[in-house]
């Protein structure tokens, strides 16, 4: 049986990202970079002033105090938008707004309540009086202070979030190369299974559908839809074969286990399927399978208990779609154990935990009881997974061990 980790190297070795695309930024959320981009101008673009206030020569106000005051006669007003012309030297400045231009010649503004304002009968402002010395640059946005262009603006493989999308249209980016997200069809199997309602006995809820549902978008994923069939071949068969061409990945839960009725196996073989990998040494979802479909849809074949259905998703799906999109590996954090933690030696463990920062800034972890594959009151009550490491079959209180999030998109 594969370790963990070589599931994950097959997986690797298999799955190229998927091909770039020209984007708009608006258009680019939840998609990845494809390649490092340099900044094409520079942000400010110009000097422009940080407050409402009067632009004016630094150098001509350090001898201003309260007793003697610096009168500056206000020769124009500079509004955002503006040119910001020259202007000349000479005991002068200019009314200016937050965000326009300051004009060449001057190198600080003071705030306009800073002031004393002498103005007309029309309250345009004629002269102020300065009390105090100004520093050059003092409420300044120099030109270049945020983004220079030329240096480095996105690196191949960052997500694109709000924040990146503002950079890019900051910076005057129309459209950029980057990797859409995968498009994922779920689909349960069971002849057990049934929707929300009076159960008749023999009969489960089918919780993993919109378990997949909700939880596919927040592992980088993009739902064309979550399916149920019955435990048959022909009928998955089929479903997978309504969405050819239309999907990157499909992920079934349930029938991949050795019993008479696990049957995705056999439909898989009968589409003339590549399984790359069958059963993985991991707890829960030991009975995992990962295939290549004849037209190179992806296929992840998860047991059907719903914890098996959440690891596998989180630590087989992610990382397939992180490849999808060009994204690095996922970095895990580090914990230490709150109390000690037992389990099969040969098996990585994902166990539904819990962290918290200590008083001294530690990150502490505690694996939650009820860590059965069916016990999902556990999983509502979690806010990580632990990993506990195959070659392991205890550890001790306080322990370091790895800590991942509950989704995997990299967000």
């Amino acid at each position: 049986m594969l370790s963990y980790e070589q599931a994950l190297a097959i997986i690797a070795a298999n799955i190229e990202p998927l091909p770039p695309r020209q984007v708009a930024p608006a258009d680019a959320a939840g998609w990845v970079a494809a390649a490092k981009l340099s900044c094409r101008s520079n942000v400010p673009p110009f000097d422009n002033s940080a407050m409402d206030g009067f632009a004016l020569r630094a150098a001509e106000t350090q001898a201003a105090t309260d007793e003697k005051p610096l009168k500056l006669t206000v020769i124009g007003t500079v509004l955002a938008g503006d040119t910001g012309d020259a202007v000349a030297p000479g005991m002068s400045s200019h009314e200016i707004m937050t965000g326009a231009p300051v004009p060449a010649g001057y190198d600080a503004v003071i705030p306009v309540e800073r002031v004393v304002i002498e103005r007309d009968t029309e309250g345009k402002p004629l002269s102020i009086r300065v009390s105090e010395p100004i520093e050059a640059g003092r409420n300044l946005r120099k030109a270049g202070e945020d983004f220079v262009a030329g240096s480095p603006l996105l690196a191949a493989g960052e997500l694109i979030g709000p924040n990146q999308i503002m950079g890019l249209v900051a910076t005057g980016v129309n459209t950029f190369s980057a990797r859409r997200k995968p498009v994922a069809l779920a689909i349960t199997t069971g002849n057990e299974l049934a929707d929300t309602g009076k159960l008749e006995r023999g009969m489960i809820r089918d919780s993993n559908g919109p378990y997949l549902g909700a939880a596919l978008p927040g592992i980088g994923a993009d739902c064309i839809g979550v399916y149920r069939t019955s435990d048959s071949d022909r009928e998955l068969i089929d479903k997978i074969e309504q969405f050819k061409g239309r999907v990157d990945c499909v992920i079934t839960t349930g029938g991949v286990s050795a019993g008479r009725m696990d049957f995705v196996p056999r439909a898989l073989e009968l589409m003339g399927a590549d399984i790359l990998f069958h059963r993985v040494a991991i707890r829960p979802g030991k009975p995992a399978l990962f295939a290549r479909l004849p037209d190179g849809t992806w296929f992840f074949g998860l047991p059907g208990n719903p914890i098996a259905v959440a690891v596998g998703l989180r630590f087989l799906v992610a990382p397939a779609l992180r490849l999808l999109r060009g994204m690095p590996p996922e970095e895990y954090r580090i914990g230490t154990l709150r109390e000690p933690v037992h389990k099969k030696e040969g098996l990585t463990f994902f166990a539904k935990a819990r962290t918290a920062t200590t008083e001294n800034g530690n990150l502490e972890v505690e694996v939650l009881p009820g860590q059965e594959s069916f016990k999902i009151k556990p999983l509502m009550a979690a806010n990580c997974w632990a990993v506990v490491p195959a070659d392991v079959e205890a550890l001790p209180a306080g322990a370091a061990l790895r800590i991942a999030g509950l989704s995997g998109d990299g967000s």
